[in-house]
């Protein structure tokens, strides 16, 4: 397979991640904070054999112990309020609002690697703020409880986007002299870890709620999120170029939105949300 048929297979991934995180969060007996540890060690299994046999390397601990912790806490946060807006808003939602994620990036990129912002990245940033309040926005609501619920997902979906963008920058610093498959399965086993510390009361619901459909549940997340970082990574290997894979990749907003209208059956404000996916893709776009 070329590489553009395993960014293809990364975008189906990813959107199948996004959908079935509503599906899944949506029971308002699921506990995110569950779900991220078994969805994080279901990935740290999957991407970690596939390092293995890459040949695995170990990266060189003492001199990145900051950046590794900063990495566990970021993103085991990330994850959590990923399930958290999934739990609480529609996907759609989700996928567009958390992708402020590159705002944020470029941000810390900006403070941290005294990156330059150019008046086209001004540009794209103007455009994903503009998408996000689009879909956001609210007349009014018949019921004020759920209008909180969902006002409670988009900001978790935000808190998410900000850091996942920390986060990457974080990881391109780390990347630079680290192997890309063993480090990624650091990724997701640092972040079960500090999960289990900063969220210490959740864990000891842990064996009461541990059931065969949470742990099939978990497993499909999990599973359809490794094979869009595998693919990704071997897209690269395939000899696809970043200016060629971020933008198909990019998609998966528009993907997922469509899944979820599709099979979500999340209809409201269907304008709204087709332009604000144009406006982020766009976006995006322009940040690259």
């Amino acid at each position: 397979m070329s590489w553009l048929g395993f960014v293809l297979v990364g975008v189906l991934a990813y959107a199948g991640y996004y959908t079935l995180s509503r599906v899944f969060l949506k029971d308002k007996k699921s506990d995110a904070v569950i779900y991220a540890i078994l969805f994080n060690i279901v990935c740290t299994l999957i991407v970690g054999a596939y390092a293995c046999t890459q040949g695995f390397e170990l990266l060189d601990i003492s001199a990145y112990w900051l950046n590794i912790l900063v990495m566990g806490v970021i993103y085991a946060l990330a994850q959590v309020f990923i399930f958290q807006a999934s739990k609480m808003t529609e996907a759609s939602e989700v996928i567009i609002i958390s992708s402020t994620r590159i705002l944020w990036a470029i941000g810390a990129a900006i403070v941290f690697l005294d990156e330059n912002f150019t008046l086209q990245k001004s540009i794209g940033a103007a455009l994903i703020l503009v998408a996000v309040a689009l879909v956001s926005y609210q007349k009014s609501s018949k019921k004020k409880k759920a209008s909180k619920s969902v006002v409670a997902g988009r900001v978790y979906a935000l808190l998410a986007g900000l850091c996942l963008g920390i986060g990457f920058v974080n990881d391109s610093y780390i990347l630079k002299t680290a192997d890309a498959p063993s480090y990624a399965a650091l990724v997701f086993f640092v972040p079960t870890l500090m999960t289990l510390l900063i969220y210490r009361p959740s864990v000891s619901k842990f064996k009461k709620q541990l059931n065969a459909t949470l742990l099939r549940n978990s497993a499909l997340l999990g599973m359809f999120y490794a094979i869009g970082i595998l693919a990704s990574y071997t897209a690269y290997q395939k000899g696809g170029d970043a200016s060629q894979i971020v933008p198909i990749g990019q998609s998966v907003v528009i993907l997922t939105v469509l899944f979820s209208v599709v099979f979500l059956s999340e209809r409201d404000h269907l304008a709204r949300k087709a332009l604000g996916t144009t406006m982020v893709t766009l976006g995006v776009l322009l940040l690259i």
